[in-house]
């Protein structure tokens, strides 16, 4: 077979077509991450493959190491990565319909098509025309103009893309929040353990001193008794702290998303100011509005019905488009049962379209109407986003600031406990004061310890809870 040679300025302007086609201006840009983890929703797919749990050394770690590494390897947020790249390519698959089509076809058989014929031509009547063709083509097919329609489809596409990304910075943010209230708990709980070996010191030199007290003849035997029975009770309470602080760690290690036998040491949070001032509620709430994903994502998807009642109205506007073909019929023909004939020629067309659809039973106008009851929901959608975020914030702000008083009365009540059992104590040294008011100072003071612990997480995961409430990077943890 001869290679083909186009005649028609089609085949001549063929490939400066195709070339400008490859360089429009329609390619996909790099989608732009929110996430503050520093990876685009691009490298969501990278971090879905990445090991399960990396081995960590048996050394101290802070917080914002347990977030960074959460944030790494948590599968949470795995789903949500892959939405958001989804979302993504959905903007690229849209603006790609700027692109035109190009196929590369071909059509091959044989064909025996009995056709009539005057008869004195042939006394028959007919002739049969015997064909073998082999129709290899290219074919372009270009949408110019569609007032609005694929415009309103990538606008959508971006808007839902941007919600996407939302979508996954709430996701992290949640994340953050549950990692921090399951490292204040472990620290709570390691707390407890600390204040109840505390509290058996003091049992156990409460019991030392009501021994030497004996040795004296100043106790008796009823009076070591109790003093022993003290300090069983506080053994019991540490084994019983040091089993929840056990549990405690478990939880931690499960919501980072390590694996259960992991083991690594935790330092405990940072002093927090005796004092804190917290700024005005409604200055918050107004920041929360601006910032927090689930307000952000509620509205991009207005946004995004917006622009999906502009791509139904525009189905009312006709289109506009080019298809091309360049095309080489390869073949042999015979009119019964003669010699056959060869043909080794090139075809083209070129056509411009127009299309103007003017009835379609109603589908136009019900697709206009479905985009502006589902704009009306997304609003609505915001506006409950909205008000949830505002009452979320005015109650996490309330539990911080009763968490910030309960820890500075927790305080002074250590404080005052720790004085009143020094002095009874020496009292009961002195043998001024009775082994019944020793040992109910020393319950007094590990119970007030114990609350210190509590009221310091309580800080904490308050906090954070107002962070996540704000829509807050974890730096401000």
């Amino acid at each position: 077979m001869h290679r083909a040679r186009s005649e028609s300025p089609l085949a001549v302007c063929f490939p400066l077509v195709l070339a400008t086609t490859l360089f429009a201006p329609w390619g996909m840009a790099n989608a732009q991450s929110v996430s503050w983890v520093g990876a685009s929703a691009q490298d969501a797919t990278t971090v879905a493959t990445r090991a399960d749990a990396p081995v960590l050394e048996n050394r101290v770690y802070a917080l914002p190491e347990l977030l960074t590494l959460a944030l790494d390897i948590n599968p949470k947020t795995r789903e949500v990565e892959q939405e958001a790249v989804q979302a993504n390519l959905a903007i690229k698959l849209a603006k790609s319909q700027y692109s035109p089509q190009l196929d590369v076809k071909a059509l091959g058989g044989i064909q025996r098509t009995p056709l009539a014929i005057p008869p004195n031509v042939s006394a028959k009547g007919y002739f049969v025309s015997s064909t073998r063709e082999v129709f290899p083509s290219l074919e372009l097919k270009w949408l110019l103009f569609d007032f609005g329609r694929r415009k309103g489809q990538v606008e959508e596409a971006r808007h839902n893309a941007s919600a996407a990304q939302s979508g996954l910075l709430g996701a992290q943010e949640k994340l953050v929040f549950d990692v921090s209230e399951a490292y204040f708990e472990a620290t709570s709980a390691q707390g407890q353990v600390h204040a109840a070996q505390k509290a058996l010191d003091a049992a156990m030199l409460t019991e030392q001193a009501v021994v030497d007290q004996k040795k004296h003849g100043r106790a008796t035997v009823v009076q070591l008794a109790e003093a022993q029975r003290q300090t069983a009770a506080m053994r019991l309470a540490l084994t019983k702290a040091t089993g929840t602080a056990d549990t405690a760690f478990a939880t931690l290690v499960a919501t980072i998303g390590l694996p259960p036998e992991t083991h690594f040491e935790i330092t405990p949070p940072a002093d927090a100011p005796a004092t804190e001032t917290l700024a005005p509620i409604r200055a918050l709430i107004d920041e929360a509005l601006q910032s927090r994903p689930d307000v952000l994502a509620a509205t991009d998807k207005v946004a995004a019905s917006d622009a999906k009642i502009e791509t139904a109205r525009a189905a009312y506007r006709p289109t506009i488009s080019m298809s091309a073909q360049v095309f080489q019929n390869i073949g042999k023909i015979s009119s019964d049962g003669g010699p056959y004939s060869s043909i080794d020629r090139t075809g083209n067309a070129l056509f411009v379209s127009f299309e103007w659809p003017l009835f379609d039973g109603g589908a136009r106008a019900t697709n206009v109407s479905l985009a502006v009851s589902q704009k009306t929901a997304a609003e609505d959608a915001l506006a409950e986003t909205k008000d949830n975020a505002s009452q979320q914030i005015v109650q996490a702000y309330n539990n911080l600031k009763t968490s910030l008083d309960n820890r500075n009365q927790a305080l002074a009540y250590v404080h005052a406990s720790e004085l009143a059992y020094q002095a009874a104590l020496d009292s009961y040294r002195r043998g001024l004061a009775s082994i019944t008011e020793l040992t109910s100072n020393e319950a007094v003071l590990a119970q007030a310890e114990a609350s210190q612990e509590d009221a310091e997480a309580s800080v904490g995961i308050a906090r954070a809870a107002l962070d996540l409430a704000m829509g807050r990077r974890p730096s401000s943890h």
